[in-house]
């Protein structure tokens, strides 16, 4: 599977690809485990470095019928792995079966299939070099060629985490703020001394722990907008506020009035830093609560929820450009491909003056990251926004060996892009397509970090 021209159907597309393989990853959204980057972990087996962190694999496992004991459970390393080789077999048309080639030849020079018959040989192949001293997680990544990660940390964490690490530094995660607990409460309170008694305390904690997070070198923040969320600017939050403080269960509406509020105090906070924003929108969190049970909140069992209100979105956005005089740079992350046009769309209501591509939609999400998403992802920015300030891949991942996706990205936008070319939908300019070809695989990446590391 794994040939030099995989995905690369085309003379250009492969001239294309030529251009842009070697160019340095710039992943400016994931969630690689901090502890494990913090003190470069060395991963015992296989199955703690390849299968374990995925729950990509976790759900392709259970459709197939795995018994949970084999995906999440007390099963040893050896048999989840058994189980994996197992299940890889029967993924024909899914991208796990790509992504684990490329993992496998990438990383450990295997370029066999993965199946039950060559199981064993693979595992012992790959062990001998996991336990290697100089196998670790670091490693790994500068092999992938990273030079530049973002890892998320939720806002009431550390943000020095990653202190010494100079190619890595926090993304703040906004989940834990903006549908906040009352532990959370006390915890902003203790961290920023605070006294959290009113909205207007909340809001002021929150600033000081963006500010945290800015002098520890983070330019970036996500955050969450899930199945149906819409927008309430009515001023009443202080009176939601109030009701969760004395311990209510509040209204949808609370919830979303509080949501909202929080929301629009931290992008504007994002704006006067000059941070990117990114909004992550359409995921369905409430499935089963069977799995939620097992194997706790990201267990790979979310689903994509209805599409969005884009009037909400436009509406959150113009607060912001109002309140703060200018928006943050925004990334827009469509889960449903419903909501990919119309967002695309919207990022012409929000231009920069002069900062190309200020509100773009980004590159496919979650399910959607595999070849036909991807491509989707291509005409609808081409059709509906501007393909050359694109900002291109990131993993949102938490498996270490995913990074190996900004290949596959890179050979699907060049394979698309040289198709598009030689049918004579696009102009057969090379040095033009080149233009395009570098700037969407890492050129407007490296810009977008480059602009906001300098600040620190």
């Amino acid at each position: 599977m794994m040939h030099d021209d995989y995905l690369l159907a085309t003379a250009t597309a492969r001239r294309l690809y030529q251009a842009v393989a070697t160019l340095p990853v710039i992943d400016w959204h994931n969630h690689l485990p901090i502890e494990e980057l913090r003190t470069d972990r060395h991963y015992p087996t296989l199955t703690d470095l390849w299968i374990a962190p995925d729950p990509y694999k976790h759900r392709a496992m259970r459709i197939c019928g795995v018994p949970e004991r084999l995906v999440t459970g007390d099963a040893d390393n050896y048999e989840k792995f058994l189980a994996w080789s197992a299940t890889l077999a029967q993924l024909t048309g899914n991208p796990l079966q790509p992504w684990s080639a490329v993992e496998l030849a990438r990383v450990f020079g295997i370029t066999r299939e993965l199946t039950p018959d060559t199981a064993a040989g693979i595992w012992h192949e790959a062990q001998d070099m996991i336990v290697q001293p100089t196998f670790s997680l670091h490693s790994l990544l500068k092999r992938f060629n990273v030079s530049y990660a973002a890892p998320c940390i939720p806002a009431g964490d550390d943000p020095t985490a990653l202190a010494g690490i100079d190619w890595a530094t926090p993304s703040l995660r906004g989940d834990d703020a903006t549908a906040p607990t009352t532990g959370a409460l006390e915890r902003y309170s203790r961290l920023t001394g605070v006294v959290i008694e009113s909205f207007a305390a909340y809001a002021e904690a929150i600033k000081l722990r963006i500010e945290a997070f800015h002098r520890a070198g983070c330019r970036f923040a996500d955050h969450a907008i899930d199945d149906g969320f819409w927008y309430i600017h009515d001023g009443r939050e202080e009176e939601s506020f109030q009701r969760f403080r004395a311990g209510e269960v509040l209204s949808s509406e609370d919830r979303q009035r509080l949501f909202s509020a929080i929301l629009r105090v931290m992008a504007t906070e994002y704006a006067r830093r000059d941070w990117v924003l990114q909004l992550h929108i359409g995921a369905l969190r409430s499935t089963s609560s069977r799995l939620r049970r097992q194997v706790g909140p990201a267990g790979g069992y979310a689903g994509i929820g209805r599409p969005c209100d884009i009037a909400s979105i436009a509406t959150l956005l113009d607060d912001i450009e109002s309140r703060a005089g200018s928006l943050p740079q925004t990334i827009l992350y469509a889960l449903n491909p419903a909501d990919s046009t119309p967002l695309a769309v919207l990022s012409g209501s929000f231009p920069g003056d002069g900062t190309p591509g200020k509100v773009q939609l980004g590159p496919a999400w979650w399910y959607c990251d595999h070849l036909y998403g991807l491509r989707d992802g291509f005409e609808t920015i081409a059709a509906y926004g501007v393909l050359s300030v694109f900002v291109g891949m990131t993993t949102d991942s938490r498996c270490p060996l995913s990074f190996v996706r900004h290949e596959y990205f890179r050979r699907a936008f060049c394979g698309w892009l040289g198709e598009k070319a030689e049918a004579g939908v696009y102009l057969d300019d090379f040095t033009r397509l080149q233009q395009v070809a570098v700037a969407v695989c890492g050129g407007n990446a490296a810009k977008m970090v480059q602009t906001r590391r300098g600040t620190l």
